[in-house]
Formats: structure tokens, sequence, C-alpha cells
């Protein structure tokens, strides 16, 4: 196992690098800078105007914003070999303090949001596998069709049209109440709508592959001959169908990881969640390059820690699996 982990990890630094270089060229290649940006914030609450071309350049050439992208890629990647992300062009204040400020609400939302889409799309895709073709059963399919068919963003309207301007049951954007003392009660309210909408996009597809499976799994030789000896149907479920159908589903749950994770960047700028996402699209807006790479890079590394939890999930689901190199 230990071997194991030392390899896909090992795996995912060259990985790493290639994602680094890729989006540091794009970033790069983007039309506009953080200069020009400054320069038309500046403009716009009001100041003057007449502000030169040589002065923005110098401004530039202070930055090191005149040089080739490879020699600040060069530049960029030296700072992170020494631990460092580098320092926001826009504010100046440290990339990683940045970053771990929106970590903990990212977090929060995507782990809350993972841990009910699992336990929904799974327990109703089994439920669904066990009354195949009833009413029940096209009930859901239809309504996981639906939200499948539905944009992120416009379930996200939809929700918030609902349950904040008509209902007023939830506030429809921000992380906490102004002017409250913080508490998990008051965040809860706030987190529900953001929850619901990433849970509606991810549960469905996961119910619909766990019902494939557990359909396969039902077929099998081993569940009909339990189901000829008599054994309860819960046995069956619980300890024949159930933990064989969970290996397929766990893989499908690796590849849908990055869905959860990019998605979560629309739902906290539609609802005002102060995470990684909303951080990236202010930091993509301002062009700043050092916060953007490293928010890249720090996603990248969130998903390659989800990506390895999955691997591990093979050996808790099914103990015949090892991790061991012959």
């Amino acid at each position: 196992m230990a071997r194991y982990l030392i390899k896909r990890i090992l795996f995912f630094i060259p990985v790493l690098f290639v994602i680094s270089v890729v989006n540091f060229a794009l970033y790069s290649a983007a039309p506009g800078d953080p200069v020009s940006v400054m320069y038309s914030n500046f403009v716009m609450e009001g100041g003057d105007q007449k502000l030169t071309g040589e002065a923005l350049d110098a401004i530039r050439h202070k930055l090191g914003l005149d040089q080739p992208w490879p020699v600040r890629y060069g530049v960029w990647l030296g700072h992170v070999l020494q631990g460092e992300l580098g320092r926001s062009l826009i504010s100046q204040r440290d990339v990683s303090e940045i970053i771990l400020n929106a970590l903990g609400p990212t977090l929060q939302l995507n782990v809350v949001a993972i841990t009910v889409g699992i336990l929904l799309g799974v327990s109703i895709g089994v439920l669904q596998a066990l009354r195949q073709y009833s009413v029940f059963d096209y009930l859901l399919s239809f309504i996981a069709f639906f939200y499948i068919s539905l944009p992120g963003f416009f379930l996200a309207l939809i929700l918030i049209y609902i349950f904040a301007l008509q209902l007023g049951w939830l506030p429809s954007a921000g992380y906490e109440t102004i002017g409250v003392p913080p508490s998990w009660t008051d965040r809860l309210r706030y987190m529900i709508l953001p929850v619901m909408t990433m849970v509606f996009a991810s549960a469905p597809g996961l119910m619909r592959y766990t019902r494939t499976a557990v359909l396969e799994v039902i077929r099998q030789p081993y569940t009909v001959t339990a189901q000829a000896k008599g054994l309860p149907r819960r046995q069956i479920v619980w300890r024949h169908v159930l933990r064989n159908s969970l290996i397929p589903v766990v893989t499908q749950l690796a590849s849908l990881l990055p869905a959860i994770i990019g998605g979560s960047v629309i739902v906290e700028q539609v609802f005002d969640w102060p995470g990684m996402g909303r951080l990236a699209i202010r930091a993509a807006q301002e062009r700043d390059y050092p916060l953007l790479m490293g928010l890249v890079m720090f996603s990248s590394l969130l998903l390659i820690i989800g990506i390895l939890l999955v691997d591990l999930c093979y050996v808790l689901v099914d103990p015949r699996i090892r991790f061991e190199e012959k």
C-alpha cells in the first residue's frame, strides 16, 4: 500500500508541472494585464485619466510583466520550489494567505455537498433497482434526467427564486448574517441553497449509475442462489448486492469529483460564497497571475488528494483488492 501511494504521488508531480505550464501560458495569452485593469478601475473611479503610456510601462517593468511568459514562469516556479506562491499583483498580499482564507468556506461547501450527494444518490439508486419498472422507479428516473439536463447556474437561480424570494425561508446569498455573532446555525442557513444546487447537479448521475450497477449484481448467479436458499432480502441486499455494486460506483465517483469541484466555482459566484471559486473569478477578471496560478495548483492538489482517497476506498469496499507490486 505504501509503495503504491508513493508511486502515485510521484506520478502526479509531472502532472502538476504540465498543469502549471499550460495554465500559465493560457493566462499570459489572454488579452489585457493587471496594469490595464488597475488603470481602468482607476479611471472609472474618477481618477486622473492623463496617466501616460510610459508610466504604465514603468509599472509593468516593476511588476516584471514586460518579460516573456517563459521567463515569468521560471521566476514563479523558482518561488514555488522555495515553498512560496508569490504575492498578489493587485492587493500585494501573500497568495498563500489569501487562498487559505478562502479554503475553509470552499471545503465546507464541497465536503457537505459530496457527502449528501453520495448518500442520496447511492440510496435512491439502490431503491430504484430493487423496485425496477415501478411507478417509484419511473418517477425518480424522470426527476434525475430533469436535473441532469439543467445547467448549474440556472438551477441555482430557480432555488433562489423559490426558497428565498417567494417563500422567504432561506437567504439568497452570503456566508453569515452581518451584525450577528457567528454560529453554525446561522451559517447552515446560508449553506443550504448552495449545497442543494451542487447535490441536485451531482446526485442524479450517481443515482442512475448505482441503479445500473445494482441491477447487474442482482442478476449474478450468487445473488440468485442466495435468494433460492431463502436468505432474508435485507441480508442479500447488504451483504451481496450493495457491497459488490459499490466498486463501479466508486469509480464513477472519481470522475464526478472534478465536476463537483469545478461546479462549485459557479455556485460560489451565484451565492456570493467567499470561497476559492469566487476568488478565482475575481483573480481572472483582474488578471492577477500569481493568485490565479496559486488557485489552480491548490485546486489540482485537492483533486489529487480526492482521487487518492477514492483509490483507498476500493480496499474498504472490497477487501480482496490489494495494491501490491509484483
